[in-house]
């Protein structure tokens, strides 16, 4: 019985493997909850430092998470582990797209395609970087390489997208309308094909199109804000103040006040400009634009002291906005006819390249504010001297 009790504790005595790191990659592999998995994939690193599959399944779980960072740690891993992989850099890629860290991203497919130069996605992902870089030409150079029936659609979207970027209109047009066929419910083909419009004039052409979206869909936000100015660059203010107020319900956001006010300012609807002026600074207290804006629309209703309160904040927050100067020398001379600190905030404004000079000598537009002076010899003198 002794020698049984001693066998028995001989045995409890010797260490424990445990679970392996590979049991605990399998269990993992089973499991559904993205946090138990995550907790699974650690122990099993902690058992296997050099576990590869572990930190990628694990660095996909924390992209899917939107836990860019950490994503980018274990992908960063496992390149030093797999340098010669070039899915490693793939995945890498990938989250740093989601970062919009599209410079960083092109590396890791330049890496990929160094290493294989025969996988199709890595020449797409490579071009989608190169336009959101401005890079057009060199994307186009790589979608040109891509011939899989899986991403022609996609890469011919964005071949029409870089050619839209380079200006050549007349064969982005064609792309889209060539896809449109394909897809004819594709509302960011009809944006494009809209955007084309717009860039040729053909406003009429562009407001059609957007309203067939719209009419769809009436919460396409990009629709709306396109068809807004299109309809203002026709002249249809009451149209074009109701889609910014779409928009507005919509999304509430400074750039649509602003944008809003601009079209009550054609109406010389000024009570209306000043508030929505006003909203988009609630919206956005440091917003030079609009303070440049209000004080505008003070000026036209004879606020002074509020239009010079909002110049001055203007640039403040944008000492270089040379409308905002040029509008604080309007105040000095309108209200106060105060010569030297006019010609103070001229001389701002010319310094910071204001090119619109021949706007103060006209009264439909700048020139208004420089009244009676704006006709003498000593004005022009000042203007075209800078």
């Amino acid at each position: 019985m002794r020698y049984l009790t001693f066998i028995l504790l001989f045995f409890l005595a010797l260490p424990c493997s445990g679970t392996t790191a590979r049991q605990y990659y399998q269990e993992a592999l089973k499991e559904q909850d993205p946090k138990k998995q995550i907790d699974l994939y650690t122990k099993a690193i902690s058992k296997a430092p050099k576990f590869i599959s572990a930190y990628h399944r694990r660095g996909d779980i924390y992209k899917e998470q939107g836990k860019i960072k950490k994503a980018l740690a274990d992908y960063t891993k496992i390149i030093k582990l797999a340098p010669n992989d070039p899915f490693k850099y793939y995945a890498r890629g990938l989250a740093y797209m989601d970062m919009k860290n599209y410079v960083a991203a092109k590396e890791d497919f330049t890496s990929a395609i160094k290493l294989n130069n025969q996988y199709i996605g890595f020449y797409y992902n490579r071009a989608l970087c190169s336009v959101e870089l401005g890079q057009n030409k060199s994307a186009l150079a790589d979608l040109k390489k891509i011939t899989d029936k899986s991403f022609k659609n996609k890469a011919l979207f964005l071949q029409g997208r870089a050619n839209y970027k380079l200006y050549n209109y007349d064969s982005a047009e064609k792309i889209f309308n060539d896809l449109l066929i394909q897809e004819p419910d594709n509302e960011e083909i009809v944006l494009y094909l809209a955007r084309i419009r717009i860039n040729k004039d053909m406003y009429d052409e562009a407001i059609s199109l957007l309203s067939q979206v719209i009419n769809k869909n009436p919460l396409n936000e990009t629709a709306l804000l396109l068809r807004a100015a299109a309809f203002k660059e026709i002249s249809l203010f009451p149209q074009a103040i109701e889609d910014y107020s779409a928009l507005i319900a919509l999304n509430p956001q400074a750039i649509y006040y602003n944008r809003r006010g601009l079209i009550y300012e054609e109406l010389e609807n000024w009570l209306e400009a000043q508030k929505d002026y006003t909203s988009s600074l609630e919206l956005n207290p440091s917003w030079s634009i609009s303070y440049n804006n209000r004080g505008y629309v003070n000026m036209k209703m004879g606020k002074y002291d509020n239009a010079k309160k909002d110049f001055e904040l203007a640039l403040k927050y944008s000492p270089v906005l040379s409308s905002a100067s040029i509008n604080l020398a309007g105040y000095y001379w309108t209200a106060k006819r105060d010569k030297k600190n006019m010609y103070k905030y001229l001389d701002k404004a010319l310094k910071a390249n204001f090119k619109e000079k021949d706007s103060l000598y006209d009264e439909t537009k700048k020139g208004w504010l420089f009244k009676k002076i704006n006709n003498t010899l000593d004005f022009r003198t000042f203007i075209e001297s800078r």
